[in-house]
């Protein structure tokens, strides 16, 4: 039976205020607009990439011997989408934690063009079986009767092709909320369901926005399950457990470098591919000062080897509230009174409540019928005698990457393959 790999993830960001204005009625979309050139869309991706590994620090510091999976890109993004309404001291922190370098205009471009070079495909290309899906959606969740300034709502349909709706948070926050969580769910597949909890909305909530990402892939050299067998995963603090072990013997892009063992699994189609760093000794050491340079270098080095391949089957979801840690990164001011996002109405009259963030991920040895010829293929070329072993049987990072562009969609690590 043919099986697919499946990652999901949407962030959620609550704007609220206890003042109300005049409703806005017609939201308009401008014309075209330039695309940015790729020096422009490659700062964007340098800044969200060292900016998904400080809140890969931060999480670890909550988060000692947990596994951890996100979405950077859909936090950049979602946060982005705040980001055009910040002003002041709140935009000056935001972009300082966000890494944003260029210019308002150029950030939101690029981001459109990183987006259009990212989607391949859509929910019903999933649902058919095609074997490369990852799919972006935007929402922009207004109170009804709540004015928003037509040059805000121009620039976050125009470059972030936001869907804008509006809700009766007031007297309905219950059914707004699950209204916004039916969206969820549609835009994943389901993988996503009550990111917003219970309580989450109130009478001051006025603005809601939503990023939700989907991707389905097929290894381009998918594993047989038949060759898939119970082995032993080292946990911190000495014990094992026996968790289900994927093997195969082919060629990967694979380096030993910088203090750990790196594979990349290119999927069957698209830009996308895994890539898996396992230290050489201790995951919290190995982690900690781990940047986007040193990624980056690890990535120059792979280089294809022949290599007799282990790796566990994992599957789980995280729900992260984000708030503190932008925070604590020093996003101070856009959580409380001092909050400057007078770029949504014209007035400083609204403060992020809370950020939302929830993911799930499955990895096994997916594959289709395309991808399983192509790994046959590459299978019958010469393999030399003595293949590199490479057994990811202790904790591990991983990585899904866009290869054209290097950005992180998305990243976690796994401690323990069956939780």
């Amino acid at each position: 039976m043919k099986t697919l790999s499946n990652l999901s993830v949407t962030a959620v960001i609550l704007l609220a205020t206890a003042i109300s204005c005049s409703a806005q009625e017609n939201l308009s979309v401008p014309e075209d607009y330039s695309v940015p050139d790729t020096d422009v869309v490659g700062a964007l991706v340098l800044g969200n990439n060292e900016f998904a590994l400080d809140l890969y620090e931060k999480v670890c510091d909550k988060q000692e011997s947990d596994n951890i999976f996100f979405s950077p890109y859909s936090i950049s993004s979602a946060l982005g989408m705040t980001y055009v309404g910040a002003r002041g001291q709140t935009a000056t922190e935001m972009a300082g934690v966000l890494h944003f370098t260029l210019p308002v205009a150029a950030t939101n471009s690029a981001f459109h063009s990183l987006t259009e070079l990212l989607s391949s495909g859509d929910l019903s290309s999933a649902g058919s079986g095609d074997s490369f899906t990852l799919s972006i959606s935007n929402g922009l969740w207004v109170q009804d009767g709540f004015h928003l300034l037509d040059e805000y709502v121009s620039e976050v349909t125009r470059y972030y092709s936001a869907a804008v709706r509006n809700l009766d948070f007031i007297d309905d926050s219950e059914g707004s909320r699950e209204t916004i969580n039916e969206w969820v769910a549609q835009s994943t597949l389901n993988r996503i369901l009550d990111l917003i909890p219970p309580g989450s909305l109130d009478e001051d909530t006025r603005v809601v926005l939503t990023n939700a990402v989907y991707f389905k892939a097929s290894w381009r050299k998918p594993f047989d399950e038949r060759s898939t067998e119970d082995a032993p995963f080292a946990l911190v603090g000495g014990s094992t457990i026996d968790v289900p072990m994927m093997n195969q013997t082919d060629f990967f892009n694979y380096v030993a470098t910088e203090g750990c063992e790196a594979v990349e699994l290119d999927y069957a189609a698209g830009n996308a591919s895994m890539l898996i760093l396992l230290p050489d000794g201790d995951m919290a050491e190995f982690q900690q000062g781990f940047n986007a340079d040193m990624l980056e270098t690890i990535r120059r080095r792979l280089s294809s080897c022949n290599v007799s391949l282990s790796m566990p089957k994992f599957e789980f979801s995280r729900s992260m509230q984000l708030s503190d840690l932008l925070q604590d990164l020093g996003m101070e001011s856009a959580f409380g009174s001092a909050a400057d996002f007078s770029g949504f109405t014209g007035s400083p009259d609204l403060f992020i409540s809370k950020v939302l963030h929830k993911a799930f991920v499955k990895v096994d040895e997916a594959g289709t019928e395309a991808a399983a010829a192509t790994a046959v293929i590459m299978g019958l070329t010469a393999i030399p005698d003595q293949p590199v072993q490479m057994n990811i049987d202790s904790p591990f990072m991983f990585f899904i990457l866009d290869r054209a562009s290097g950005s992180i969609v998305f990243m976690g690590r796994v401690m323990d393959p069956s939780s």
